[in-house]
């Protein structure tokens, strides 16, 4: 596996419970304001301090995306019910990230065949690094059969 492109942002996607919002002409779903926001700052960033990265990105093979993200909380201070941790489901954040960097680094993400979140804190820099890299086409596409064998 080798990394081909690695950028941290320095803010975070939107939930997905605000990603869309309903068409003022009834046509469907469309982007909210904050998910439009989100995808035009991180592809700008994704394309001006990946531009290194993107000699190294080929068509027409598999990638592993690694989202790994930065919240400001993830403790609760006090809960009623002893939750230690923060009610925040960390895959609401997770498609309108693979979809902008999909776009940014026009790479289709069905190209991504594998993928890694990791949800940590830091207060003082809230964001999230996100990190393509190249997989072996001998590790991907695997039969049951196939994978069953690598991994008893």
């Amino acid at each position: 596996m080798r990394t081909v492109l690695k950028v941290w942002l320095p803010f975070l996607p939107p939930s997905s419970n605000k990603i869309y919002i309903r068409h003022p002409k009834g046509m469907g779903k469309i982007l909210s304001s904050k998910a439009r926001k989100f995808k035009i700052e991180a592809m700008r960033v994704i394309q001006q301090e990946g531009r290194v990265g993107f000699i190294r990105l080929r068509k027409n093979v598999p990638y592993k995306l690694t989202l790994v993200f930065f919240f400001p909380r993830v403790e609760n201070k006090t809960s009623k019910v002893g939750a230690r941790y923060k009610k925040f489901d960390l895959t609401n954040v997770i498609k309108l990230a693979e979809d902008t960097v999909s776009e940014a680094v026009d790479v289709d993400d069905s190209h991504n065949f594998r993928a890694e979140q990791e949800k940590h804190c830091d207060p003082e820099n809230p964001g999230m690094y996100i990190i393509l890299s190249r997989l072996s086409r001998r590790k991907v596409g695997l039969t049951k059969e196939e994978y069953d064998a690598r991994h008893p």
